[in-house]
């Protein structure tokens, strides 16, 4: 038991497995779907379950409420006011190069038009990885080999119709020497469809081509592939806007300017995306924190950096992102890069993961590092405006609609921001998603810091357009595009090596039961270091 370090050894036939014993192993796909299943519960059911633990548990009787004059209104759920927020229209590209804006009924639309920028494609490679393929997975690979250009054309990628197809075993010597092979022959993507129980394949493979090779790679399940056969145009929509951001193209642009009531045509804005992982980090289990930003004009681009910090002895809990600042500095000169080495004069951060407890922390950490940056970058040039906007999704409150006869899931745009709110604090919940199935739950922002100026429904409006930004799919996710980039980033990272500035070699006690107490300056960090031709990409997408 404990870690491998530390582990006590015993015969099988001395151990007895009691029954029902919790496996602490994360559990695999299957098992997740499984678990989701089993969670989902309608609106209206969860609405009579919360209404029969209310009266089931008579409040009112209880003598210590008694005894605080507590009254408890048991009857029904408050009513409180609410608003819906309008949707943004998304900009995509007809066939004569020409803008057409799709529109958003219920908080998900049809892609009937081209992608807003696409690459062109003329050396890429389909990569089978798997078990001898028999004469079913041949047929299905050559119906997606012929089928997965023509529909990629249909959203306007210019992709050439002849791939160079490879089939490998699962074995990494395999695939390192054909991804050798494929950048040295300077192939631009490489689709990769793993038919392997491995379940580090797919690591290997995006460390291959992220950090090694710098060659843009496509994972694809064949699985998935097989399930899909006969309706692939759904499959390949969701897949090329994937692959179209991983190359550079730009999906559907979102004008985020007019959800703003006071802003110039020269403003020039940058969003950031901040998430850290909260386990009780160690040299052995660091933390891992991840920050993306915009970089383009139209908020469309994002590039990402990371970094682990750990204490140097023992373990501890880590809320704040050391080096914030460093990471900060980093994005800023991407942005310079990409748009003329100009600054942006707005800057907007979402930051998620931080309780109420920590939004001091925050403030004097995190903000004040942000501000010292400015000065750092901006040098006598007028500072950017900064809001640093706290996104929480963990929390226990849910909204139901009610028309006077059933309750159901409240509208994709809801927001509320009286009644239930702080009476002090600039907060508001706000469910930009639609409830395909389930309960829908909204995510609680907090403003901790506003120097733009922005009124509430700007900043409520904006959240919500931000929603609509997520380059992996057509429809407005449960938190801004910039938040769910920064969680992928975070959860890619397993599959990468991170920089170690650190050349000691010495063992280090992770002893949990130390009273030492450990500072901000007693974190180490190391940075995830990715080729140069991925570094500034999407690659996280």
């Amino acid at each position: 038991n404990g870690e491998e370090e530390r582990a006590q050894w015993l015969p099988m036939e001395a151990v007895q497995i009691v029954e029902w014993e919790r496996a602490m192993r994360p559990l695999d796909s299957v098992q997740q779907a499984l678990v989701a299943k089993k969670s989902i519960v309608k609106s209206d059911q969860r609405y009579y379950q919360i209404m029969d633990i209310i009266h089931q548990r008579n409040w009112n009787s209880d003598r210590y409420l008694k005894a605080l004059n507590i009254q408890v209104n048991i009857q029904e759920m408050l009513k409180i006011r609410a608003r819906i927020l309008p949707p943004p229209q998304i900009t995509y590209r007809t066939q004569n190069n020409k803008n057409v804006v799709e529109h958003v009924p219920l908080g998900k639309w049809k892609i009937r038009n081209q992608l807003c920028s696409t690459p062109v494609i003329n050396k890429w490679s389909m990569v089978y990885v798997g078990s001898k393929p028999d004469k079913n997975i041949i047929d299905i690979l050559k119906k997606f080999e012929q089928h997965l250009p023509l529909l990629l054309q249909r959203y306007g990628i210019q992709i050439n119709p002849n791939p160079k197809t490879i089939a490998k075993p699962d074995q990494r010597k395999d695939i390192d020497e054909t991804f050798n092979n494929i950048k040295t022959d300077g192939w631009q993507l490489a689709i990769v469809i793993l038919n392997s129980t491995e379940p580090a394949l797919r690591d290997h493979v995006k460390q291959l081509g992220n950090q090694k090779l710098g060659l843009v790679t496509q994972c694809a399940s064949f699985q998935a592939i097989e399930i899909n056969s006969e309706k692939l145009h759904m499959y390949v929509e969701n897949l090329s806007q994937k692959i179209n951001t991983k190359i550079g193209g730009i999906n559907g642009i979102v004008n985020l300017k007019t959800a703003l009531s006071q802003i110039s045509n020269t403003d020039r804005f940058m969003f950031f995306g901040v998430d850290a992982t909260h386990t009780t980090s160690s040299r052995k289990r660091p933390s891992i924190a991840a920050i993306v930003g915009s970089c383009n004009p139209s908020c469309s681009h994002y590039a990402a950096c990371l970094c682990e910090q750990y204490p140097e002895k023992n373990r501890c809990s880590i809320e704040v992102i050391k080096d914030m600042d460093k990471m900060v500095i980093e994005l800023l000169q991407v942005f310079a890069r990409s748009c003329g080495n100009t600054l942006p004069n707005r800057i907007v951060f979402y930051r998620d993961g931080i309780d109420d407890g920590q939004f001091q922390k925050v403030l004097d950490n995190e903000v004040s590092k942000i501000k010292s940056t400015f000065q750092v970058v901006y040098g006598k040039n007028p500072m950017a405006c900064l809001t640093f906007i706290i996104v929480k999704e963990r929390h226990n409150t849910r909204f139901f609609a009610y028309d006077g006869k059933k309750t159901s899931n409240i509208e994709a745009g809801t927001v509320i921001d009286v009644d239930i709110t702080h009476p002090s604090q600039f907060d508001f919940y706000l469910c930009s998603q639609a409830a395909i199935m389930g309960t829908s739950r909204p995510a609680l922002y907090h403003v901790l810091h506003d120097e733009n100026g922005f009124n509430s429904n700007d900043i409520q409006e904006l959240t919500y357009w931000l929603c609509h930004t997520d380059a992996r799919c057509s429809k407005s996710v449960s938190i801004p595009a910039l938040v769910h980039y920064a969680h992928l980033a975070v959860y890619a990272s397993v599959a990468y090596k991170f920089n170690d500035n650190d050349d000691e070699t010495l063992e280090i006690d992770d002893d949990e039961s130390t009273s030492e107490t450990i500072t901000l300056e007693d974190i180490k960090t190391k940075v995830m270091i990715l080729n140069n031709n991925i570094q500034d990409t999407m690659w996280f997408v």
